[in-house]
């Protein structure tokens, strides 16, 4: 019998996230992940530093979601909960990385959003078995150049198509991932494509990435590679991402011809 190949249309719907980065209750600029050196952000949408001013902005150029890290928690120096508690009143759609290492740390974020869990600062891999089991969570793979950010001694030193196997083969209930590049971070240098590329093939779950977008044409890059989400700070602040380019994001499809056997 021959088979004949057809085309068949996917969808990929793309999701421009801003990212707010919290410390001591002031939006700061994230730059390649050296949060020693972290100053208020300075916007060409707005003079204020406050995270519920900012969360305003953002909603103002069609954002739905925001993805926000209490950098306080993280580093545990406090929190910004109380913040973020406003700033969800907005209507937001909420992912948050609050520095979660044990599933203890949980219940205090129930209402909040979507829990990110960092490699950075999750506690074990026991840990996050629980997690998954208590709620849905986002996984973070934090990176910093080639760098697995990670307290965990087996994933010392993986990249990330190891990390993902090792992930994948313990068959956590996890419904998305995100590979978040804290080098790039902030600094408009462009995507690690070779190593996205290569973890969209091998995940069977929504991918949003992070660190380096510079403008509209990097998003549509990652959106043909097959990426979810983009994190999104620096370009919709100097305005290389626009209220167009995002409200586009909402609505818009990317339409990738594929060919399959008959």
């Amino acid at each position: 019998m021959l088979f004949k190949k057809t085309p068949y249309i996917i969808l990929i719907l793309m999701r421009i996230i801003p990212v707010m980065d919290i410390k001591s209750d002031v939006v700061v600029h994230a730059k390649a992940g050296d949060r020693e050196k972290y100053l208020p952000v300075k916007s060409g949408l707005t003079t204020s530093t406050n995270p519920v001013e900012i969360a305003n902005v953002f909603k103002k150029l069609g954002a739905r979601e925001l993805y926000i890290a209490d950098l306080d928690a993280i580093e545990r120096q406090g929190s910004n909960l109380g913040s973020v508690l406003e700033i969800k009143k907005l209507g937001f759609e909420i992912l948050l990385d609050s520095g979660i290492s044990t599933v203890r740390e949980i219940n205090d974020l129930a209402d909040v959003g979507s829990i990110v869990v960092g490699t950075e600062t999750l506690q074990s891999l026991d840990e996050l078995e629980k997690m998954t089991e208590t709620c849905e969570i986002v996984l973070s793979l934090d990176f910093k150049g080639d760098e697995l950010l990670t307290r965990i001694k087996e994933l010392k030193n993986l990249d990330a198509e190891d990390l993902i196997k090792i992930i994948l083969s313990h068959d956590y209930d996890i419904k998305k991932l995100i590979y978040l590049d804290l080098k790039r971070v902030g600094t408009s240098c462009g995507m690690r494509e070779d190593r996205i590329k290569k973890m969209v093939k091998s995940i069977p779950i929504p991918l949003l990435v992070g660190g380096g977008i510079n403008d509209i044409s990097d998003i549509r890059r990652m959106q043909t590679i097959g990426v979810s989400g983009v994190l999104v700070a620096t370009a919709i602040h100097n305005g290389r991402i626009t209220k167009e380019d995002i409200c586009g994001s909402q609505y818009q499809n990317f339409h990738q011809r594929i060919w399959r056997d008959n």
